[in-house]
């Protein structure tokens, strides 16, 4: 490569398979998915993948269901069974995760239906991103949630949650949960933290195919980034045969997939795949970035923060604060009035005293 770059190439896995489900009263079995995702880590790295994207709120199971008001009580239980298989982050299941990477000298980005370790009852719609020597690089929780989501998750936070671009050995590191792709001020928060590889995390549910493909090729090639697009199918035989009423698992072909890999310029290089289990491939060159820029650089002279710009909440809110911190720390505004008041008394003295010198020099 001519000049003083040097650009990561390395092959990246979309995974496309289904999480594993019970018929009703048991309904998660984390220990089955968890030992999938292992199991489809280690194929990845087999043939030589250095990054295995898997998809949205894959562990234990994305929400595919919905209360049915005739059916309040199975509603109760189905709701308390995903929390109480849900991942807590750190926990033993991201333990066994963080050496599968390691194993496989791999980056895992893995969607997670996360509780939270310290408020009973939260859950989040969460992107879970483990390093090659088996670390936790970082967290996303999805900002905003969607449909059926909103009986379950809460929406994330801002602070850490909104730098979720991570420099790392295949260049920088990013994504995006399913309607997050419409959400341009997020969008436009990662590319202006130069992400370089987008990993677009869907629940794979038939009649948003065209969405899905629409949503994750325009950010790929308006953010001149690669796209990892992992989304979720089920073959019939695995879906359970008695779940509960509401559910897209009691319809035919209801999660088809639709995963992938896509260039800077917007266009497949591998994918999409629909209607099968499998793992998609795509060998990565980040040169290819660039080589997209020339005529719209979105980070660059395409970018007129003069007329159009983002405001970005660089805290994280807590729900609970104590009375004492509001007691102890004055509002911004008073501290900036007694600064004011501070300074005229100072130059209130100042020209009293150059009056006092100027009368003075007068009288003589």
């Amino acid at each position: 490569m001519p000049g003083n770059q040097e650009f990561p190439r390395f092959t990246a896995a979309a995974v496309q398979a289904g999480p594993i489900v019970r018929d009703a009263p048991e309904w998660f079995d984390l220990k089955g998915p968890l030992d999938k995702a292992v199991s489809l880590i280690t194929e990845a790295s087999k043939e030589g993948a250095r990054l295995i994207v898997f998809s949205e709120t894959w562990l234990p199971c994305y929400p595919y269901f919905c209360l049915d008001l005739a059916d309040r009580r199975g509603f109760n239980e189905i709701w308390a069974q995903l929390l109480w298989n849900s991942i807590e982050v750190p926990g033993p299941e991201v333990e066994v995760l963080c050496r599968a990477a390691k194993k496989a000298n791999a980056y895992v980005v893995m969607g997670l239906n996360e509780r939270d370790k310290v408020y009973p009852g939260r859950m989040y719609n969460s992107i879970l991103y483990l390093g090659p020597r088996g670390e936790i690089i970082g967290m996303h929780r999805k900002i905003c949630i969607t449909v059926q989501e909103r009986l379950f998750h809460t929406p994330g936070d801002g602070g850490d949650n909104l730098k979720a671009v991570f420099d790392t050995g295949i260049g920088k590191l990013g994504g995006s949960i399913c309607g997050e792709h419409t959400q341009y001020p997020l969008l436009y928060n990662w590319l202006m933290q130069g992400i370089q590889v987008h990993c677009s995390l869907w629940p794979g549910k038939a009649g948003i195919e065209n969405y899905v493909d629409i949503a994750t090729r325009s950010l790929c090639r308006i953010g001149h980034t690669f796209g990892i697009l992992s989304a979720t199918y089920m073959p019939e035989e695995a879906k359970p045969k008695k779940f509960y009423s509401n559910c897209a698992f009691n319809s035919p072909k209801s999660l088809r997939g639709g995963s992938g890999i896509v260039n800077p310029e917007g266009e497949y290089i591998a994918g999409p795949v629909y209607d099968q289990e499998t793992i998609v491939y795509g060998d990565i060159d980040l040169a290819e970035c660039d080589r997209t820029r020339f005529a719209n650089n979105t980070t660059g002279y395409y970018a007129r923060w003069d007329l159009l710009n983002l405001n970005v909440n660089q805290a994280t809110y807590q729900p609970l604060v104590p009375m004492e911190a509001k007691v102890a720390s004055p509002a911004p505004e008073s501290e900036q009035v007694k600064g004011l008041e501070a300074r005229i008394k100072q130059l209130e003295e100042q020209i009293a005293a150059l009056t006092r010198k100027k009368k003075a020099t007068e009288e003589k």
